[in-house]
């Protein structure tokens, strides 16, 4: 990883420190020796088992993005996506081998916004580092519950790459997603790079109060850091899927403008 005289250079978003982010990556790794001796001891024990998987699958991907705001390379990101995926394929496996009583969906999308951003940001990761191969996998953490086929966006993003994919007019949470909606609806060009930077452009403030990831840079010691990035991952996939012009949002902070080039370049 970077050394403390350029991770200033490197890092893609300005909050986070070189000491809170190795303090953070320690943390959690000495988590994770934690978790997996845990999910030994759990035994049979279905349901520990569930929320031992679940602290490991949600801690690898909150690592995974800090790394990415932290400035790793995406080639070793490209890499590293099969262990999250893996991970939280592992937690639901777990828990649909619950019983009836005491069974959970693992990923409820219209409760927290926050768990619905990671379900997107796991599909946009997977398409900008070109892990197609993947998304059935991603797609699989969501099948067999009542969110499969129940949300516009993340069905424009698997349509691109799933089969027999419904078309649909509804979606989760309508902020900041209407607008996303409208610009890849857009008939022209143009019209689809204003109504992307304009979704770019709201997509932060649209969060606050109603997100947890809202304001962590604020908290971010050098201890620990709650802030893993703010990341507008959708307006890289579908940038990136509809080939729109981002030349009037590429700068703005939340757009992974390198991410979007990675996978044009890739092509």
């Amino acid at each position: 990883m970077n050394e403390n005289n350029n991770f200033d250079e490197t890092r893609r978003q300005p909050y986070l420190t070189y000491t809170a982010y190795q303090n953070t990556i320690n943390h959690f790794e000495q988590d994770h020796a934690i978790l997996a001796q845990k999910l030994i001891e759990c035994g049979s024990d279905t349901l520990a088992r569930t929320q031992v998987l679940g602290g490991i699958a949600f801690a690898n991907f909150f690592t995974f993005q800090l790394r990415y705001t932290a400035g790793v390379d995406l080639d070793t990101l490209k890499t590293g996506l099969s262990k999250v995926i893996a991970g939280f394929k592992n937690y639901v496996d777990e828990c649909n081998s619950l019983d009836d009583e005491n069974y959970y969906s693992p990923f409820v999308l219209d409760d927290s916004i926050d768990t619905y951003v990671e379900y997107l940001n796991l599909i946009c990761f997977c398409i900008l580092l070109h892990r197609e191969d993947l998304l059935p996998e991603v797609h699989g953490l969501i099948s067999g519950t009542q969110y499969d086929g129940d949300d516009a966006v993340i069905e424009e993003l698997f349509t691109f790459f799933l089969e027999s994919r419904p078309e649909l007019d509804r979606w989760i949470w309508e902020k900041p997603y209407r607008l996303l909606l409208d610009a890849i609806d857009g008939e022209a060009s143009e019209d689809r790079a204003n109504g992307m930077r304009k979704y770019v452009e709201q997509w932060y403030g649209s969060m606050r109060d109603k997100a947890f990831f809202w304001g962590k840079h604020e908290k971010i010691k050098d201890s620990f850091s709650p802030y893993f990035g703010y990341w507008a991952l959708c307006a890289g996939a579908f940038t990136y899927l509809l080939d729109i012009d981002d030349s009037s949002y590429r700068n703005e902070m939340v757009y992974p403008r390198d991410l979007v080039d990675y996978a044009r370049s890739e092509k």
